[in-house]
């Protein structure tokens, strides 16, 4: 299946995902793709008492009825913090955070990750997550360091479409 060019980037609030959504805006941005950033939440945390129970199935688009109030509160403002273009949406799904991002990502151009390990040596090691995206994702995956947020917040905003 091609690509419907928008970016799949998963997000939890953490300064690894931070990178990401950064790293997915400003390519987002330099492409002219839109960009939907994806938080999966595993009950019970941040589903309200009226949220879906599912157990082992997955619900890819959570109504914003269905995510506590303060909790989507608090993911909106971390997603606002890339000043993001009108087409680009925040998106809550429940299940296993893998299988989703991987399903979710499934008519996308790219999904992008943080990593949860140091880059060490020039490269960086996958964690469980990255690592079930990396292998069963049809679409290709970038996980990015937590490094390329340092970097980014001293030298400034890279813009993509000028690096070579």
């Amino acid at each position: 299946m091609a690509g419907n060019g928008q970016i799949v980037v998963g997000i939890d609030g953490s300064p690894t995902s931070r990178a990401a959504l950064q790293w997915a805006a400003r390519l987002a941005r330099s492409t002219r793709w839109g960009l939907r950033a994806v938080h999966v939440l595993e009950w019970p945390i941040g589903l309200t008492d009226g949220g879906p129970r599912t157990g082992p199935a997955e619900v890819l688009h959570l109504p914003d009825s269905a995510v506590d109030a303060s909790y989507r509160s608090g993911m909106s403002r971390f997603f606002h913090e890339v000043d993001p273009l009108d087409a680009w949406e925040l998106h809550f799904a429940e299940g296993d955070l893998g299988q989703v991002l991987v399903r979710l990502a499934d008519d996308a151009e790219l999904l992008v990750l943080g990593s949860r390990e140091r880059a060490t040596g020039g490269r960086v090691l996958a964690g469980g997550i990255s690592h079930y995206c990396i292998s069963h994702s049809p679409r290709p995956v970038l996980v990015v360091p937590l490094e390329s947020l340092a970097e980014e917040n001293q030298d400034g905003p890279r813009d993509a479409s000028r690096a070579n």
